[in-house]
């Protein structure tokens, strides 16, 4: 079949339909056009087929030179109604489908073998926060391990998963929602100057790719995997082997209650190894000073949940009173010039970060403590 008149049977079948006879203008012998179909092409009712044009061969007289212009349009016709069949096809596609378009294959293959691919093609609606491959492979290893429990893995990925349809915009800082997996996620939005960064669970979330439609419900890419809380402040560090100095100082200074409230709150939590950095008497000095380690622990707390990547070079005001001074850099995150070891640690009250030091308010000196 001439070029030209391919693009003539293509603008009469994408126009008017199978069938239609080519008009004598265009200089083509329509006693001798047989038949003319577009099978599978996509509609409402017709989702996900290929997109496929059949035109059966037709003979013909030679077609006249306005034939060109017909087939420019023709060919410009079928572009448009391609991709325009692409972008309905999309739209109504499950969850899983478009998770898998956007390249978040790990979590697909993810969400296949812990069986919640089946809920997430269901009627819904449901919000997805897809993390991408390069999140899941970030992990650390002892969480890439506990996601070898199928249990625990399902747990991760329902914490994913929020039922109903949550747009960006919906989104505010400190707003908390419950998840398929029972306990709630976080949200934080953080403006410096022109730049915003939001955060999931403190999962960065990747603001080109928000409000992915699907045809139940919405996908928000993240850069980072979100792992549900064990508990609050307090549950979390005394669960954890490595701030039995900092509990048993909270115990003692009376901040327990505070820290297990609501909040939230943002720690700087000392490790064991950072209490052991003071001179020999210190730590026993300020057990013995309640008023003291009052104003040392508060120093080390701030409210409101501030994740890492939230987190600027400045000044954060404590719960002491007085500011700490973050500073960010290629290097790191570093509070007073204590170094963040551990950054992110999800807690039900806000966020804590570990740090390799102690930090001390101004006007206070290992030498003033012993």
């Amino acid at each position: 079949m001439d070029v030209h008149l391919l693009a003539v049977c293509l603008v009469l079948a994408l126009t008017a339909g199978p069938g239609t006879a080519l008009p004598h203008h265009l200089g083509v012998n329509t006693d001798t056009v047989k038949q003319m179909t577009i099978e599978s092409y996509p509609s409402k009712r017709d989702y996900g087929d290929k997109i496929a044009a059949t035109i059966a061969a037709v003979p013909y007289q030679k077609a006249k030179p306005e034939a060109v212009l017909h087939y420019n349009l023709g060919v410009r016709l079928l572009q448009e109604n391609i991709l325009r069949a692409q972008s309905e096809a999309e739209l109504v596609s499950p969850i899983p489908a478009v998770a898998g378009r956007l390249g978040l294959r790990e979590l697909v293959d993810l969400v296949t073998r812990s069986g919640l691919k089946q809920t997430l093609e269901s009627a819904g609606p449901f919000t997805l926060f897809g993390p991408t491959d390069d999140a899941f492979s970030s992990l650390p290893d002892w969480a890439k391990k506990e996601m070898d429990n199928a249990t625990l893995l399902a747990d991760v990925l329902k914490f994913h998963v929020v039922p109903g349809k949550l747009l960006s915009k919906r989104l505010a800082n400190e707003m908390q929602i419950s998840t398929l997996e029972g306990r709630k996620l976080r949200f934080n939005v953080y403006s410096t100057g022109t730049k915003t960064v939001a955060t999931a669970q403190c999962a960065p979330i990747d603001l080109s790719r928000v409000d992915q439609a699907a045809s139940n419900g919405v996908i928000h890419v993240l850069n980072g995997v979100m792992i549900p809380p064990a508990g609050n402040i307090v549950h979390t560090l005394s669960a954890c082997g490595v701030f039995k100095t900092l509990m048993g100082a909270v115990q003692i200074a009376g901040l327990g209650d505070l820290l297990a409230s609501p909040g939230p709150f943002t720690v700087f939590a000392p490790t064991d190894k950072a209490f052991g950095k003071l001179p020999p008497g210190v730590l026993e000095d300020l057990l013995n000073n309640p008023k003291e380690l009052v104003q040392i622990l508060t120093y080390h707390v701030v409210s409101g949940t501030y994740c890492s990547a939230g987190l600027t070079t400045g000044n954060v005001q404590t719960l002491e009173g007085q500011a700490v001074a973050v500073s960010v850099s290629a290097g790191g995150i570093f509070v007073n010039e204590c170094k963040v070891i551990y950054a992110d640690g999800g807690v039900t009250n806000g966020v804590v970060h570990a740090v390799d030091t102690v930090l001390l308010p101004p006007g206070h000196s290992l030498v003033t403590l012993h």
